[in-house]
């Protein structure tokens, strides 16, 4: 009788150690799991990352164009920086008066800047005009992350509100129940934007 408590005892704590074994080893295999997430996660924020600190210049000379001036403050650098800009009247309607297709040799390090000038050609708009209608201006940009290894897309949708009484009026952010019609237009136009990790109003 002796005997068989104390196999059974043995019994339950063989079963005891090994549950409580298996706890520690999925408990370690959570923890470093955890770990890792929140190191990916914090690299994901070090990425690099495109602002415009300043206004965009819109110059009328003899051709109307726009200099867009941006500055990474993402931790990383960016790499292989490339841009679709298109610019269309903000009603909608015809085709976009420039495509313009741009792209960057040099790294981008953090809290640099590079400008992105688009020029308009006169016969799409002459800027000598008492009115101009507004127009939005799309940039689509690509870049990687040589420390990552990843790409991203980025996208920028703004608007510039024209020429009043030949007054040169300023450019904002494009509102949130704009940003669906613009999209259904470029669509109808035929332009596909690559698919966006970021998108700025």
């Amino acid at each position: 009788m002796e005997k068989a408590s104390k196999k059974r005892f043995l019994k339950w704590s063989n079963i005891i150690a090994t549950i409580a074994t298996t706890v520690l080893a999925l408990t370690a295999l959570i923890t470093v799991y955890l770990t890792v997430a929140a190191w990916k996660a914090q690299q994901e924020t070090a990425r690099p990352y495109f602002i415009l600190r300043e206004s965009p210049i819109v110059n009328l000379g003899t051709e109307l164009s726009f200099e867009l001036k941006f500055t990474n403050v993402g931790m990383h650098p960016a790499n292989d920086l490339s841009s679709e800009t298109i610019v269309f009247d903000d009603r909608l309607t015809g085709k976009p008066i420039l495509y313009d297709e741009s792209a960057i040799v040099n790294e981008i390090p953090k809290d640099a800047s590079s400008s992105l000038v688009m020029t308009v050609p006169s016969d799409e708009i002459y800027p000598k005009q008492f009115n101009i209608n507004p127009h939005y201006v799309v940039v689509d940009l690509q870049y990687t992350d040589p420390i990552l290894k990843k790409s991203y897309n980025q996208q920028i949708y703004l608007k510039w509100t024209g020429v009043q009484e030949e007054k040169l009026q300023p450019t904002v952010h494009v509102k949130v129940e704009e940003k669906g019609k613009i999209e259904d237009y470029l669509k109808n136009s035929g332009i596909d934007l690559k698919k966006d990790s970021v998108t700025n109003g």
